[in-house]
């Protein structure tokens, strides 16, 4: 019987033109203490995607550091990460519903065992910092950090 529409396993006739707009990736998560090892995996299974396997170790690092902060030191019972890619920059932003900030510290001295969460993302990443909460006002602030990647080839 013929049919008047294309099957969807061929591939398209001319391929699309790159979308000049950030890609955006978000997951939301229980605020609980497999938070870090779920937010980690995902961005590392993004950037993986995207084919930015050299910032995975660092990217799923700080992302766990993040999550670690906003399970021990938030508020809420959920947490949101967007994972925002405008090649070459990439930015992880974690959303949680304290409006707490969180200080700006260096790695600490000694054998202290906490405290080090934020002085290793300032160290492994190219820049960090707050955002205001999300729009529908369920989350209070974000905390984000960004990596350079490899520029895409122009050909």
């Amino acid at each position: 019987m013929d049919s008047d529409h294309e099957s969807d396993d061929r591939p398209p006739r001319r391929p699309p033109s790159p979308s000049k707009d950030p890609y955006v990736y978000t997951l939301q998560s229980s605020r609980h203490a497999s938070s870090a090892k779920v937010c980690r995996d995902f961005v590392a299974c993004v950037l993986n995607s995207v084919g930015q396997w050299e910032l995975v170790d660092t990217a799923a690092l700080c992302t766990s550091e993040l999550a670690t902060n906003a399970f021990l030191h938030a508020e809420g019972d959920s947490v949101m990460l967007r994972v925002v890619i405008e090649p070459p920059r990439f930015r992880v932003l974690l959303y949680d519903a304290s409006a707490e900030l969180p200080a700006a510290v260096g790695l600490p001295e000694g054998d202290r065992l906490r405290g080090r969460g934020l002085g290793l993302v300032a160290a492994l990443t190219d820049a960090w910092g707050t955002a205001e909460g999300d729009a529908t006002g369920l989350y209070a602030k974000g905390v984000w950090f960004e990596l350079a990647g490899k520029e895409e080839d122009a050909g």
